[in-house]
């Protein structure tokens, strides 16, 4: 096939693709869908550096091709006075608590003192989901736009509480606060640390409120597509941790953000002193592995095709157990 057909070829391709895709989506209009949707404001403030927003979201999203049951919130954008974006980085977290009901918060990362916030306008719609009953997506469009004035002044205790304090534990990592937010329900800290080596490792960590402590819900690792964030050892994690106290209600000096150890996600694939501890297990399975021109023995698509749920989930188990590295701490940043 010459150059020019290959072309013609791929541009066939894409508009049978587009077209497909197309003809399985389901565009819907605002009359074709019922709501009974409220959004009622819990918290919002702002100072220099970002603008803080909470607020609770009531109701479902009825259509003809069945209930949006996902949180309905969609784009949200900080404006100014003359009606400008100025939203800058956001970061939200919707929490489902019931159906038909979700505890948000935003943070949205901007100079606000160069450029002064006047308002948060939250978007619900814009959302799409897989019908079951027609077997398409549903495309949902922007149903209503909400408007939440922000306080005229800066606020003048900063929720913003990060910390320049260095944390070093007796196995040689380290830490330090890069930033840490908080409003009445959640606490969101950045903490970087310096890992054994540029592998994959999580953290196992809580805040610390008075005498009370919270174990974090999730952590995730910014920009991770970005080849240079996961080939250094030097990383920074986003902890999210909601239904902690109120952070107006603690003393200054009693919130501390805490990591008890960092632990090695499971691989893929082993070195051979690694394989040498679960070889026995997986010969037992009929597992016979050999190493990639790397040197690795890569074992998880070989216990996935065993077809066989049980063998499978005790395979994962047990290797994990085996190949478990952990590096304690604690190594704990007092936050001011």
């Amino acid at each position: 096939m010459n150059k020019s057909k290959f072309i013609y070829t791929l541009i066939a391709l894409s508009i049978i693709v587009s077209a497909f895709a197309f003809l399985n989506r389901v565009y819907i209009t605002p009359s074709d869908q019922n709501n009974d949707i409220t959004v009622s404001l819990q918290w919002i403030s702002f100072d220099a550096k970002h603008v803080a927003i909470e607020y609770d979201v009531n109701g479902l999203i009825q259509t003809s091709h069945g209930n949006y049951t996902d949180c309905p919130i969609g784009s949200s954008v900080v404006l100014s006075s003359n009606g400008e974006d100025i939203t800058g980085e956001t970061f939200t977290s919707c929490r489902f608590i019931s159906e038909g009901q979700y505890y948000v918060t935003q943070f949205f990362y901007n100079d606000f003192q160069k450029n002064f916030p006047q308002k948060v306008e939250i978007n619900v719609g814009d959302k799409a989901f897989f019908s079951n009953e027609t077997g398409k997506e549903v495309y949902i469009p922007i149903l209503k736009t909400i408007n939440f004035d922000l306080p005229r002044n800066v606020l003048t205790t900063d929720t913003d509480l990060a910390s320049n304090e260095v944390a070093t534990a007796r196995s040689g990592i380290d830490m330090v606060i890069r930033q840490a937010n908080f409003t009445p329900r959640l606490a969101k800290v950045d903490a970087c640390l310096t890992l054994p080596d540029n592998g994959d490792w999580g953290v196992d960590a809580y805040i610390k409120m008075g005498s009370k402590t919270f174990p974090i819900d999730y952590w995730q690792i910014p920009n991770f597509r970005e080849p240079e964030i996961l080939q250094n050892k030097h990383r920074c994690f986003t902890t999210v941790t909601s239904s902690v106290e109120d952070f107006r209600n603690i003393k200054p000096g009693e919130i501390s953000f805490v990591v008890n150890k960092i632990y090695r996600n499971m691989p893929d694939c082993t070195d051979k002193s690694g394989f040498e501890k679960i070889r026995s297990e997986l010969e037992v399975s009929g597992i016979n592995l050999e190493p990639d021109p790397a040197g690795y023995y890569c074992f998880t698509g070989a216990i996935t095709e065993l077809g066989d749920s049980e063998a499978n989930a005790h395979l994962f188990s047990y290797i994990q157990d085996v190949l478990k590295e952990e590096v304690e701490g604690p190594l704990a940043i007092t936050i001011k």
